[in-house]
């Protein structure tokens, strides 16, 4: 999976990239941290499933779900599901600033 990151948010005159942010969250198995169980995203969950509709609203539900949880400094605006193959996805996300 890779995840790419549309837009660009800026904080006293500098820019911040927040896609490293989103990344780490997106890529972090829920539950993994010990002393943070909550911190990360499901999209494990669906690692080895066959790419359809059904699995595509859930990559959206859950990549909407952390950002929001976890990325304070953007909102998500959209989630594109881009499938390689039949088990296999890319990630855009666009975003805009909180």
């Amino acid at each position: 999976m890779d995840v790419q990151v549309i837009g660009t948010t800026t904080f006293d005159g500098y820019i911040i990239d927040v896609a490293e942010e989103i990344r780490r969250v997106l890529k972090t198995k829920k539950g993994s941290i010990p002393m943070n169980p909550e911190y990360g995203s499901e999209l494990y969950k669906l690692r080895d499933r066959t790419m359809n509709d059904e699995t595509k609203l859930k990559i959206i539900s859950f990549t909407f779900d952390a950002i929001d949880k976890w990325v304070d400094r953007v909102k998500c605006k959209r989630v594109d599901v881009l499938p390689l193959n039949d088990k296999q996805f890319n990630i855009r996300i666009e975003i805009d600033p909180a």
